[in-house]
């Protein structure tokens, strides 16, 4: 046999391979999802079987001190839940409070407002390119804000500390 022979023979021999997998795969495929949905079947049933007892045991048709038990825990856990569903409510109907700063703390305000911030005026007297007391002018856009203040709320430039 020659090379092209034996190369052919290996392709070949790969495309079997290759089909014979992905027709393995499909099969279990098939055979998992037939499986799962008898599994899902059963499991129903026998909800269908748990309520149906249920009824009968509360109208007194059946006598079992086991049932008796299993409707306790049902009802401790169902309670549970209630619980569990009220404090889901007051959770998710929980709001971020904005903390006051401590007294003696300069707070720094940043607009978080869609709109263009308005300039700082300097206080009366205080001549023309010169900055109020307390207020410093932001490099970059020549923003009137806070002395404290890391970053411009005007351009968010950083500011040197």
């Amino acid at each position: 046999m020659g090379f092209l022979d034996n190369l052919s023979k290996s392709i070949s021999q790969g495309v079997d391979r290759a089909k014979f997998e992905a027709e393995k795969f499909q099969k279990t495929t098939r055979l998992q999802n037939e499986l799962n949905e008898l599994k899902k079947q059963i499991h129903l049933k026998r909800m269908e079987f748990g309520d149906r007892a249920l009824q009968l045991y509360r109208a007194g048709q059946i006598q079992s001190s086991t049932l008796g038990e299993i409707l306790k825990a049902m009802e401790a856990l169902q309670a549970s839940v209630t619980l569990k569903e009220e404090e889901l409510k007051v959770a998710q109907s929980e709001v971020f409070v904005e903390p006051t700063p401590p007294s003696g703390v300069q707070s720094q305000h940043v607009p978080i407002s869609t709109e263009a911030p308005t300039q700082a005026r300097p206080q009366a007297g205080a001549a023309q390119g010169q900055v109020a007391a307390g207020l410093k002018a932001c490099p970059n856009c020549q923003f009137q804000m806070p002395a404290s203040a890391m970053f411009c709320p005007n351009c968010g430039a950083r500011l040197g500390v």
